[in-house]
């Protein structure tokens, strides 16, 4: 009877722990299931918010690399050349000047280079003006640097006609026989010292 009561606790024993056992697996079983899903459902929230991510991204036009490229010679650089030019021709002309009385002054390198000088000077106000209209306002102040650049360059160019003019007036005074008796005075040379001064000072400021 004992040995009979004995197997039957033993037994429940056996069960008891099998039980246990089985629960056991069971619960990691779901535990791990419940992981994997938690995981793939994360996996899936970030797929979407990518997917979200990417399709909010604005689309970037293929824009050659020549649009961002600089011209090689643009009006600004025609503007600036002209000037220098018309600079260095008044330089000439001051140096070249004749140091007495020339019959044939119209057609001398003097003559030749301070009309030159004016012209291309003319051409370089306007070719400044079409570059750069949109810098020049006179609500900023006769003092704003482009403002003076615009208003001594001017100043430089009338400086550069002036001079001519007057030489080319007073070489063309004639006596009453008709005979060309005229000589340039100082007052050109000053005006286009003047000139070259106004000049100068308005590339210098803007260099």
């Amino acid at each position: 009877m004992q040995r009979t009561m004995k197997h039957i606790v033993i037994g429940f024993m056996l069960l008891a722990g099998a039980t246990a056992t089985h629960a056991g697996e069971s619960s990691q079983t779901m535990l791990y299931t419940d992981l994997n899903l938690n995981i793939e459902l994360l996996d899936s929230d970030v797929l979407l918010a990518d997917n979200r991510a990417l399709s909010n991204v604005t689309t970037v036009p293929n824009i050659p690399d020549s649009a961002f490229k600089k011209p090689i010679f643009t009006e600004n650089d025609l503007h600036m050349y002209l000037g220098l030019a018309s600079m260095a021709l008044g330089g000439i002309a001051a140096i070249s000047a004749p140091d007495g009385f020339d019959p044939d002054l119209l057609n001398t390198v003097h003559y030749k280079a301070g009309k030159l000088s004016w012209q291309l000077g003319a051409a370089a106000i306007g070719t400044g003006l079409w570059a750069h209209w949109d810098d020049f306002h006179l609500e900023d102040g006769l003092l704003d640097r482009d403002n003076l650049h615009v208003i001594l360059g001017t100043l430089g160019v009338i400086g550069y006609y002036l001079a001519v003019k007057d030489a080319v007036d007073e070489y063309n005074v004639q006596n009453a026989a008709g005979v060309r008796t005229g000589y340039p005075s100082e007052n050109h040379s000053s005006a286009g010292t003047f000139g070259g001064a106004a000049m100068l000072t308005a590339i210098v400021i803007t260099w």
